[in-house]
């Protein structure tokens, strides 16, 4: 599996940025091949200093199931949206990815 990871830079946000950021979220799901679409909403850090306020990632098979996604109609749309209301603030980033469930977790 592959992840495309959002970090979003914790700090002032303009008018009209929530409502933006939500519609960006809803238009993540219509991206081709998306298996999972995971957002955290960061709140602390050991040190108390949080540099990002929020964290969106999209679960992918494998790298061309990903990029087909980013550049499909629904991916130029995602990434001019984001572009448009987080711009610089924004940090987008690919990962491979290894899951394990851990024996005897109770979650």
């Amino acid at each position: 599996m592959v992840k495309l990871i959002v970090l979003f830079r914790a700090g002032q946000r303009p008018p009209h940025y929530e409502e933006r950021y939500n519609e960006f979220l809803m238009s993540l799901e219509s991206l081709p091949g998306v298996r999972r679409k995971t957002v955290s909403n960061v709140y602390s850090a050991p040190d108390g200093m949080v540099h990002y306020r929020d964290v969106v990632e999209l679960t992918f098979d494998d790298r061309n199931a990903l990029e087909t996604a980013l550049i499909s109609p629904a991916g130029v749309i995602s990434g001019n949206m984001l572009l448009d209301f987080a711009g610089p603030d924004a940090i987008t980033m690919f990962a491979e990815v290894m899951e394990e469930d851990i024996a005897g977790s109770t979650s």
